[in-house]
């Protein structure tokens, strides 16, 4: 990856994506500003960025952050960098935010409920994010809807099914339902493999669920389940158990970002499901069972398609 100009662009990084953010700066070339923080007794945020490392303002500042943990702190935080970037930078401000918390409620279900995407997107453009990064949203139609600037969704489910490759064979990329068949199909028609997505049945006389592909048989089959959110593991975990019951021999997931609520690991391991390969999205910790794929390239590289410096 080319090196660009180092007064063009600087990187502020968050309190959840500071290793991201260092990444993101290092191939880039670019500085990555120090962050002086502090909360008051009455709990208020408060952020300074120390721009006095550089000799001139950037022409973009770049603020790196995730919403998640502790969405409602990451979000005020995430805003004050932006505004105090906003009012420092002589062209543009960028935001790089992996995942955006409250991003699922993108419509309205339930008479009386906000759109709590369409506030969070508002309120990074009121802001000051001119441009707005993301990865695997949720909602990539609302997305455009709601955010008044300039958006890119990253996706990276090819990423993260070709990294399950070396655990598999003969392998079919599962959505775990309807809403996620994008995702199968993207990185499926990538690496040339076979995709379905499973549709629940219920029996009306016992009331128990089953869950099998539309079309494919799972049978003597390895399969990688593909999704954007692990919040407690219930889909994926009853995914791969019926995936498994239904003949499948190994079940790898690949999820983009794994926020693994409570007893959610446990659950999917306890669904017999051998791998699970997510992304640092939101801070997370490689294991035997977890393995991790670095954002900061993709990420680096479409900054720069964009931004042109």
């Amino acid at each position: 990856m080319a090196k660009i100009d180092r007064s063009s662009l600087a990187i502020i990084p968050g309190s959840n994506a500071f290793n991201l953010a260092k990444n993101i700066a290092e191939k880039l070339g670019a500085p990555l500003l120090d962050v002086y923080r502090k909360i008051f007794p009455d709990g208020e945020h408060y952020v300074r960025i120390d721009y006095g490392k550089l000799i001139v303002s950037p022409k973009y500042s770049v603020v790196v952050n995730t919403l998640y943990p502790k969405q409602n702190d990451a979000f005020i935080e995430t805003l004050l960098l932006l505004n105090a970037a906003y009012l420092e930078t002589s062209m543009k401000t960028v935001a790089i935010i992996p995942y955006i918390a409250y991003s699922r409620q993108d419509k309205l279900f339930l008479r009386g409920e906000p759109v709590s995407f369409e506030v969070i997107l508002s309120c990074l453009r009121s802001a000051g994010a001119d441009m707005l990064l993301t990865v695997d949203i949720h909602s990539p139609i609302a997305l455009k809807r709601y955010f008044k600037g300039f958006s890119i969704n990253i996706l990276v489910s090819d990423l993260l099914v070709k990294a399950s490759l070396k655990y598999l064979d003969n392998p079919v990329v599962l959505a775990p339902d309807k809403g996620a068949l994008n995702r199968a199909r993207y990185a499926a028609l990538k690496l040339d493999l076979e995709f379905d997505y499973l549709i629940k049945h219920r029996d009306r006389v016992t009331g128990e669920v089953s869950l099998e592909p539309k079309e494919l048989s799972v049978k003597d089959r390895d399969i990688v389940i593909v999704d954007d959110i692990i919040s407690t593991g219930g889909t994926i975990a009853l995914a791969a158990q019926k995936c498994l019951e239904n003949g499948a021999r190994k079940v790898v997931v690949a999820a983009t970002h794994s926020l693994l609520i409570g007893n959610a690991l446990e659950k999917i391991r306890n669904a017999g499901v051998e791998k699970l390969i997510t992304t640092n999205s939101i801070p997370i910790e490689e294991t035997d069972f977890i393995e991790v794929i670095d954002l900061s390239d993709i990420i680096s590289s479409e900054l720069q398609r964009v931004i042109h410096v």
